[in-house]
């Protein structure tokens, strides 16, 4: 099919909010990553957008809204504890994990008797919401397995032809996906790490928030089951920063034959060699994290990453970096 490319005025959002009445695939961005939006009351729409990714089926997807009255139609059951996330924090990066209505169908959740809802902080991503005027399940935005787009122009380099239209909106300011959080159950769990931390979700509920760090164990979370982030070419991945090391392993990569690359938080300490900053602080490197690898893929054949920061939300950075690796770390 021939991609349409829309930009956010009136016009254009019109048309792409009845493409996805229609049943057709809309990428959109949010304030994480773009998302590639379906009908959640269409199953065929929804089939097709796992189809136009290569997703595995058993994958589940989040649903997107807009006005947090739009959770009530497809959760069957609102805690207590899911009322006060919803009345403190939303809009957020945030996707709460909740059971759902029999209005979401099976394929969407992966047969599981929950469903992951988020209502995008972005204001650009709810105001195609609104006009699309359903809830729309909105995986990122690329070919399953690849680092997630955070440009109209990375989504056209996966989709083109794929998908019925891209909203070119602006590059997203998170650039790592949504905390979820489940809340179908009596303890508050952190499924996948983001942007929104375990304190902060704490500080509203004024109980402890338990972070999953096997993802194996836990099913019901989109996005932790399978290869992530991943680019073309191989990588490793560094957590302590020390540039010998780093150099050395450098060193015995161009003896072997490769052109690598280091994405490094300090490139001052490696004179003559392939060199790009990950980032100098944390929302920077988030927010620029899966353009250098998509960038880095193309100009060298190996990617060393380094990234060492220790505070609360690195640990989200790090779990997707760790993932791009392919747990390769040295």
């Amino acid at each position: 099919m021939k991609t349409k490319y829309l930009q956010f005025n009136d016009k254009d959002l019109t048309a792409a909010g009845e493409l996805i009445r229609q049943g057709e695939l809309v990428a959109f961005p949010t304030e994480t990553v773009y998302g590639l939006g379906a009908n959640a009351f269409n199953v065929n729409a929804v089939k097709n957008s796992y189809s136009a990714k290569g997703r595995p089926s058993d994958n589940p997807l989040i649903v997107h809204v807009y006005d947090k009255s739009q959770i009530y139609d497809i959760a069957r059951e609102v805690s207590s504890d899911a009322e006060k996330i919803i009345d403190s924090l939303l809009p957020a990066s945030l996707t709460i994990v909740l059971p759902k209505r029999d209005v979401i169908d099976d394929c969407i959740t992966a047969g599981l008797d929950t469903v992951a809802i988020r209502m995008p902080l972005s204001v650009q991503a709810r105001k195609f919401l609104r006009y699309a005027n359903v809830p729309v399940t909105a995986p990122s935005a690329n070919l399953s397995g690849r680092p997630s787009p955070t440009t109209w122009q990375r989504v056209a380099e996966d989709l083109d032809g794929r998908i019925a239209a891209v909203l070119c909106g602006q590059p997203c300011g998170v650039g790592i996906e949504s905390t979820v959080l489940d809340l179908s159950r009596d303890e508050p769990l952190i499924l996948r790490p983001g942007i929104v931390t375990p304190q902060e979700i704490q500080s509203v509920l004024h109980k402890k928030v338990t972070v999953v760090t096997d993802p194996k164990a836990i099913v019901n979370s989109p996005g932790v089951r399978y290869k992530h982030y991943a680019p073309r070419v191989p990588m490793a991945l560094d957590v302590s920063g020390d540039a010998d090391k780093l150099a050395r392993y450098y060193d015995e990569l161009t003896r072997k034959g490769y052109n690598p690359v280091l994405l490094v938080e300090h490139p001052e300490a490696f004179g003559g060699r392939n060199v790009r900053l990950i980032g100098r602080a944390d929302e920077e490197v988030a927010r620029s994290l899966f353009e250098n690898l998509r960038v880095l893929e193309t100009q060298f054949d190996y990617i060393i990453a380094s990234f060492s920061s220790k505070t609360q939300f690195a640990e989200s950075i790090l779990n997707r970096l760790t993932r791009s690796a392919g747990h390769n770390i040295i």
